[in-house]
């Protein structure tokens, strides 16, 4: 089996911390986390509209 390259480990990171920080009004998150975290917050309903 081979390893995930550099490139899909900074993307699962990135996707850890914004499951993390889910119910957080503000966090504070590069671009790629903050993606993901609009993204689940737009899966979960927390949140009405992207801006």
């Amino acid at each position: 089996m081979q390893s995930p390259d550099k490139t899909e480990r900074f993307m699962d990171a990135a996707k850890r911390r914004a499951y993390e920080v889910i119910n957080e009004t503000n966090p504070k998150l590069t671009s790629l986390e903050k993606g993901y975290w609009l993204a689940l917050r737009h899966r979960y309903g927390k949140e009405g509209c992207v801006n």
